[in-house]
């Protein structure tokens, strides 16, 4: 018997590449055809709406997959349990020292969110890859992990070139005030590894004469475009958050469905996927909101202005988020690894049978 090969899409060649990737180029694209790039009013209300539905959840989905088990925290106990009371740790001595404190605690975060972005556009490119056939090796991982992170670093050098601080709310954020080689070198390096990844993929496609699926491709391209052309255009930039958590939403939604699915030995069905989905959905709603709006408020109970609470918990908020995502989407975890790989499909009805 053989076991049947995954389907390359989550759900289907339409949805996955516009919500992998392929809306936010368009929208980028149009937004310079039309010459629409400051941050306007009505961009930073639109971010706000989707803040809601897209980005706050996508934060709460991270926590439901660490801790809705006793299964999960008992397997990584020091990032459900001792990071939590680091984190906090950070949180009060921020609020403790407004001025010195917090603008450390701040800025750890805004850095540690960008490498983050790049973990990302990596495993998720992995996993188009193990769907593609496309085998990652060490060259291949080389090119890339050097052409995503590589954007990281060349965004990060050219805007920490300046010594003076900037304002996150109302803490302010110091810069690292490095040299202007720094980006150079930074450019040469990712220009480099995304000439080699690009190599690879040649190499690949002549010895399998066949088209490597852009999909897996596709990650890598839009971490570009969200950290080098599009970093420098507000209107743009406004958006990157809600498209990196719309990618993460898709994978973590299909890996709910499924794993759900085998835990409780559920039969596929449209009307199990449509209830867990909004039950899913509905409940990192109300998570979301209550990580970035309930609990900034929270803080202001204690005399602290809004403008000090609220970059401070958005700050705790996400380290926690970085330190569980580095852990729980490990792909060498066969738990991990294996529901990453099924299509809406397989719960919407009955997996074909192997061939014998």
């Amino acid at each position: 018997m053989t076991a049947a090969k995954p389907r390359l899409y989550f759900v289907n060649a339409f949805v996955d590449y516009a919500l992998i990737g392929g809306a936010s180029i368009a929208l980028f694209a149009t937004l310079m055809l039309v010459n629409r790039t400051e941050r306007t009013t009505e961009v930073i209300q639109a971010g706000a709406i989707l803040a809601w539905f897209i980005n706050w959840p996508h934060f709460s989905a991270t926590n439901w997959r660490l801790y809705h088990s006793k299964a999960n925290i008992a397997q990584y106990p020091v990032t459900a349990i001792a990071v939590p009371f680091l984190v906090l740790a950070g949180a009060v001595a921020s609020f403790g020292s407004p001025a010195r404190i917090a603008p450390c605690f701040v800025k750890l975060f805004l850095l540690w969110s960008s490498y983050h972005f790049c973990g990302q556009s990596l495993g998720i490119s992995l996993i188009y890859a193990r769907r593609a056939g496309f085998q990652v090796g060490r060259l291949e991982r080389l090119g890339f992990s050097g052409f995503i992170f590589g954007t990281f670093f060349l965004s990060t050098a050219r805007g920490e070139v300046t010594t003076s601080s900037w304002k996150y709310y109302a803490v302010e954020v110091p810069r690292l005030g490095l040299p202007p080689w720094v980006g150079d070198w930074a450019c040469y390096g990712m220009l480099a590894c995304g000439a080699w990844l690009a190599l690879v993929a040649v190499r690949w496609m002549i010895a399998n004469r066949r088209i490597l699926p852009p999909i897996v491709l596709l990650p890598a391209v839009t971490q570009f475009v969200w950290f080098v052309p599009g970093n420098s255009v507000a209107s743009f930039n406004e958006f990157v958050p809600f498209f990196h958590s719309l990618q993460y939403m898709l994978v973590a939604w299909s890996m709910q469905l499924k794993e759900k699915m085998d835990e409780n030995g559920i039969a596929p069905s449209g009307h199990y996927v449509l209830a867990e989905s909004a039950r899913w959905g509905g409940a990192n709603f109300v998570g979301g909101a209550i990580l970035f709006y309930v609990l900034p408020y929270a803080g202001t109970l204690f005399g602290f202005p809004i403008g000090v609470a609220e970059p401070i918990i958005i700050s705790a908020v996400q380290i926690h988020h970085f330190f569980v995502d580095g852990v729980i989407w490990k792909l060498r975890n066969p738990r991990v690894g294996s529901p990453l790989l099924v299509n809406i499909d397989d719960m919407l009805r009955a997996p074909a049978k192997a061939v014998a």
